[in-house]
This record gives C-alpha cells, structure tokens and sequence, in this order.
C-alpha cells in the first residue's frame, strides 16, 4: 500500500512538472526579443541553427503568401510554448494597398473571400466596434491557414501561444488575438488556453470601442512595443465625429436639440451654427476616408482577388491605440539619435535594429 501511495504522488508530482504553465501575465524582455528575431526570420530566413540560438524556437511550419500578400509561420520551443508570427508589410503593391484599404468595418459580419468562400468573423462583442478594413482581410485570409495549424496543436495538448508581428504584422496580431478570444468565449476553442500577444511598432487597428472589447479580454496578456520616435504606431489618422461619444453623453444628437430648444431663439441660432461647425470637418473628413481609403483602394485590390466581395463600410474613423503600452524613447538618447536619427530612410525608428537596440538598453 505504501509504495502504490509513493508511486501515485510521484505521478501526481511530474504530472504537475509537466502541465506547469511557462507564460505569465507580464511583459517579459526575452519574449519580445524574441518575436523580434522570429519577425525578421519572417522576411529572410535563418538556418535552422541559428534560428534556434537566438530564439530557442524551431520553424515547424511557414505559410505561403496568403490574401494580401501575407504570410505567417508557426514555431516551437522546449517549453511546448507555440508561436504565431505575423510578417509585416513588404515592398509589393497588394502588400501596401493592405495598409491604405483604412475604411472601418463592424467587427462582426460575413465576408467572401473568394467563389466557395464565405467567412463569419467576430473580432468583438461589442456592436459598436469597428477595424481597419485591410488588415480585417488580410487577417480573414490568414486564419483560414491557422485555424487548421491551430487546431492542431491543441489536440496534442498544446495550451500557451503567442502571437506576434511586428508594424502591419503587429495590426494583424491583434485581430488574430481578438479572433481566437472570441471562438473562446464561444467555446469553439478550450477555456485553458492561453494566448499572449507581443504586438512590435503597431499602428491603430481599429476604434474605441473595439479596443474596449479587445483590452477587457486581453488585460495583462497583450503588449504594445513602441517607440515615441517612430510614425507608425500613429496610423491610420483618427476622425471622431461628436456621434461617436456615447449615446447618453451631452453631444448625442437628442441632448444637443434638447439643449438647443431651451435657448432663446437668437441664442439658438448662434448655438446650432457653432455646433454645425464642429460636426462638418470629422462628418467630411469620414466620408472622404470610406470614398478613398474604401472603394477606391478596394477597386485596385479587386484586380488582384477578383472574387473579394466589397465589405460595408461604417462612418466611423475613430482609430485608437489597443493594448498595454510598453513605451521606448530614445529622443534623449544621444548614442541613439546619432545611430538611428538619419533623414535617409522615414523607417529608421521603425525597423527591428531600433526596437531592439532601445529593449535592450532600457527594459
């Protein structure tokens, strides 16, 4: 009896070694160093070998360019963790016309991407939320090839991923990150998994209310690597228009004429032409985004995937930041301005060499 108790709490005991789980809910330097080097192997390969001394990771699988002229692959450490990495924009037109496609869609509808297929997405539960146009797509196309590589993994057991991309890659972290959240709370995919997102020079995916939906979800398991000097993490330009607030606050439509008709009438006028004038320039500047940043881009798109349906756009252009920020400055840097502050290329404070150069000095 003694010794069939002493084998059953050694059972118990390396069952527990064994399922002990590696990720934690905190930023983590190795890990975004990391996602770095897997970034930069996306665009130009390593060998195997030294792939793996600099991210004790090994490439198990490497996607063809998908959709938008993406591509994404899938890597292993010894630790059982699994890695998404997204590859960021490259120097091809479709690849760019991802980036320029800004016009904002629900986060929730239906899709077809090509003759036989159409998708349903939910990227939040949220029925104001909305996300970039191009990188919505170009996310769709990508996880018809994850989703099986996906699946996969997690029937052997597997239970910790990340995910990770950096610039256009990092955009496309996020909406697969809000995707995967959302098929858990579905159920579609185990409750026990873990998803961690390292999101490296990230522009803006989406509005306000998608990044309430995507950091209520996420909390302490998405991070958002940038630095103050460069430019993307600034895009796509953000329009808010006064219907973007809530419907209970004092700018929706009904309280503003409610106000208005307390006012005497002289008063009145004056009040509802100043409040014309604020409305018009965001209400102008939305329009123009769905008219040319929408159809427009969509058309030269539609030349490349001809059986891409045309999404409906929303008047909203209320882009914002998502995810715990993990802010670099090198601006008082001055080994780091002389290095990187070249007038040469406008991706100096973008690229790899920069993010890597400040995480390691300073995190």
């Amino acid at each position: 009896m003694k010794i069939n108790s002493l084998l059953a709490t050694l059972l118990l005991f390396f069952s527990l070694v064994t399922y002990s789980q590696q990720l934690k809910p905190s930023f983590d330097k190795q890990e975004v160093i990391h996602s770095l080097e897997l970034a930069k192997d996306l665009h130009k390969s390593f060998a195997k070998d030294t792939l793996y001394t600099l991210t004790n990771y090994t490439r198990i699988y490497e996607s063809k360019e998908l959709g938008l002229t993406n591509k994404w692959a899938l890597y292993k450490n010894d630790q059982n963790i699994y890695e998404i990495a997204v590859r960021g924009s490259v120097n091809k037109g479709l690849s760019w016309m991802a980036n320029y496609y800004a016009a904002m869609i629900p986060a929730e509808g239906t899709l077809k991407l090509e003759t036989d297929k159409i998708v349903n997405y939910r990227l939040s539960d949220d029925p104001r939320a909305g996300t970039h146009a191009g990188w919505t797509v170009a996310t769709l196309y990508l996880l018809e090839d994850i989703q099986p590589k996906l699946d996969s993994i997690i029937a052997t057991g597997a239970r910790e991923v990340i995910i990770s991309g950096h610039s256009q890659g990092a955009a496309i972290a996020y909406l697969l990150t809000a995707a995967i959240n959302q098929q858990k709370a579905l159920h579609q995919l185990p409750s026990d998994l873990i998803v961690k997102t390292y999101a490296i020079a990230p522009p803006k995916p989406g509005n306000l209310y998608f990044n309430y939906s995507y950091e209520a979800t996420t909390r302490n398991w998405s991070y958002s690597v940038i630095n103050t000097l460069d430019w993307v993490p600034e895009v796509p330009p953000t329009a808010q228009m006064l219907t973007d607030f809530n419907e209970i606050s004092p700018f929706a439509e009904e309280e503003t004429n409610a106000m208005f008709k307390k006012i005497s009438w002289p008063k009145r006028w004056f009040a509802q032409g100043l409040f014309k004038g604020l409305k018009k320039p965001s209400k102008k500047a939305v329009h123009k985004y769905n008219k040319y940043l929408g159809s427009f881009i969509f058309k030269q798109i539609k030349k490349d995937l001809p059986h891409l349906e045309e999404p409906t756009y929303m008047k909203n252009a209320n882009y914002h930041r998502v995810g715990n920020p993990v802010i670099l400055q090198g601006i008082n840097d001055q080994e780091y301005m002389d290095k990187f502050n070249t007038s040469k290329s406008t991706m100096t404070h973008h690229n790899p060499p920069a993010y890597l150069y400040l995480i390691n000095k300073y995190l």
